[in-house]
């Protein structure tokens, strides 16, 4: 059950870091808002999978913690996504040249 976690994982997150690093490059969608919808997808990701680990009738133990860590990883790659994106916000300001001769 734990192959069925990591696989769920890797086909979210690493889809979604490549798109959201081709739109910044592109210059679609800055990498802070990437960051920012794939946190928000991430709540909703953990919520998911808890619908599908946890049995009705059961416990659901196992399952409950498999989607808390999916949901939490899926968060904590959006707000790492999030934080790289303001950063380089924040040194675009800081590197502009723009001062009258």
């Amino acid at each position: 059950m734990d192959v069925v976690m990591w696989l769920l994982l890797a086909a979210v997150l690493i889809p979604a870091n490549i798109y959201a690093v081709k739109w910044h490059r592109s210059g679609r969608v800055p990498l802070w808002a990437s960051g920012l919808f794939t946190a928000v997808l991430g709540i909703g990701l953990g919520f998911a999978a808890g619908l599908v680990l946890v049995g009705i009738g059961d416990s659901g133990q196992g399952g409950g913690f498999m989607a808390a860590f999916i949901g939490l990883v899926a968060v904590g790659n959006g707000l790492l996504l999030f934080l790289m994106g303001l950063v380089l916000v924040i040194g675009k300001q800081f590197n502009k040249k723009d001062t009258p001769v």
